[in-house]
């Protein structure tokens, strides 16, 4: 016994070190080069792939405008390669799950993951390579996404518009409601950048308006103008100055104010609107009139004329790009856009908020979606080693089904606002890659 102890202990000295030995986490060159390699293989092809095909669609849909405008094929080509970053920016993630599955699926049909397993390297190790691609694509996705994206859509509209002899940034019988609620914009036609022709603001009347349309009370146009306003109101003011002021004030009161503009535009100079001509219209109010349904609608005066009226940012605080952002949907909206909207209109009813947050966290985890793609498609794919490359690619289309059906419903939940926009917006992608993680974990054990 004492033999046996002596010899056991022995063993156990000349074999300490190499429980002693620790994990290797730094770069193994050749393996990383290897498999490096044979992903970006898979992921060039299925890149290369996924592009034409969305190029062919683009093609499709957009050739028949193109001939029917004589286009050269040189505007064409360049509309294309505009289009190009939206359409690699979209394919990025899933060709990244699939090449990975494919990747690790081969390697796991050969038995590969099998030896690396057995030389001491994790299955996360294994795919390290693959991670650092995912991370890096990721970076990539968040550029195309926030910077890239937005410039080049814009550049891809106007040539498109440009040779085909279209109005761009324009929209049709446009309505807008400024977000305090005291403004409402109907255009004829709204072309973003552009004098806006035959627009109606319907509006209150308030002081700021009073000095616009009246002007000073000492001048000498100024009663001239009461006059013509207030028409069968005016015998009835007093003759004080003040009491005069304040019945004045009083009769126009958040009484209801047309616009018909003739040429309105934005002078960015000094982020002011420039309403350069038109004629303005008052209606009854409540004393006014003993019928409520005709609440309203009476004329006050007949229209009156203006021209060259100026409102700052103070006075109107909408501008072109707000209006036009307005009717955009919200999910082709870049980031900082949705950040800017948020900053300028505290006062946005809860549920466009709603919308608006909801996207913006959507935006915020969607370029994630490449590191997602690693972290879900290496323990997946070397789930059984024996069942080939086919499984692997069914799995992985599966998989993006269920990602991309999970994200619109909570996406769609958190616009109705059922539920926090951050939760909704956040939540699939988090999950998805904590349920990686921990597939990724256990298949280490």
């Amino acid at each position: 016994m004492e033999k046996n102890g002596k010899i056991t202990v022995e063993f156990g000295k000349k074999y300490e070190d190499l429980k002693l030995l620790k994990r290797r986490w730094f770069p193994l060159w050749k393996l990383d080069g290897y498999v490096l390699k044979e992903f970006l293989i898979k992921y060039a092809i299925l890149m290369l792939v996924f592009v034409l095909l969305f190029i062919l669609s683009d093609v499709y849909r957009d050739i028949q405008d193109f001939l029917d405008a004589n286009t050269s094929w040189q505007m064409i080509v360049l509309y294309l390669l505009y289009r190009l970053p939206s359409n690699i920016c979209f394919v990025m993630p899933i060709s990244m799950l699939l090449g990975c599955m494919w990747t690790m699926a081969t390697f796991g049909k050969n038995l590969e993951v099998t030896a690396m397993r057995a030389s001491g390297v994790s299955l996360f190790r294994c795919g390290g390579a693959i991670f650092a691609v995912g991370l890096l694509m990721s970076g990539v996705n968040i550029y195309f996404n926030e910077l890239l994206i937005p410039k080049t859509s814009v550049m891809a509209e106007n040539v498109f518009a440009d040779t085909t002899r279209s109005k761009k940034n324009s929209k049709k019988l446009l309505t807008y409601k400024s977000d305090d609620g005291t403004r409402q914009w109907l255009f004829q036609l709204f072309v973003a950048g552009d004098v806006q022709e035959n627009v109606t603001v319907k509006t209150t009347w308030s002081p700021m308006l009073q000095d616009k349309l009246l002007g000073d009370p000492a001048a000498p146009e100024y009663e001239k103008k009461l006059q013509q306003v207030l028409s069968s109101h005016y015998p009835t003011l007093p003759r004080d100055e003040k009491q005069r002021q304040a019945a004045v004030k009083r009769l126009f009161f958040e009484r209801k104010l047309d616009f018909d503009i003739k040429e309105a535009y934005y002078d960015y100079e000094k982020s002011e609107w420039v309403f350069a001509s038109g004629t303005f219209v008052s209606y009854d109010r409540i004393e006014d009139t003993l019928f409520k349904a005709s609440r309203g609608t009476m004329l006050l005066h007949q229209p009156v004329e203006f021209k060259g009226l100026r409102f700052n940012r103070h006075e109107i605080k909408e501008r072109p790009q707000d209006i036009l952002n307005a009717v955009k949907e919200k999910d082709n909206l870049s980031t900082p856009v949705i950040l800017q909207i948020l900053r300028d209109h505290p006062n946005m009813p809860e549920k466009v908020r709603c919308i608006y947050e909801t996207v913006l966290y959507y935006r915020l985890a969607f370029p994630w979606s490449c590191f997602l793609a690693v972290f879900l498609g290496v323990p997946l794919a070397t789930r059984n080693e024996r069942t080939g490359s086919m499984l692997a690619m069914i799995s992985a289309i599966a998989l993006i089904v269920i990602y991309i059906v999970v994200a619109q419903l909570f996406l769609m939940i958190g616009k109705s606002g059922a539920l926090d926009p951050m939760i909704c917006g956040l939540a699939p992608t988090i999950a998805f890659i904590v349920a990686g993680a921990i597939k990724i974990v256990h298949d280490r054990v």
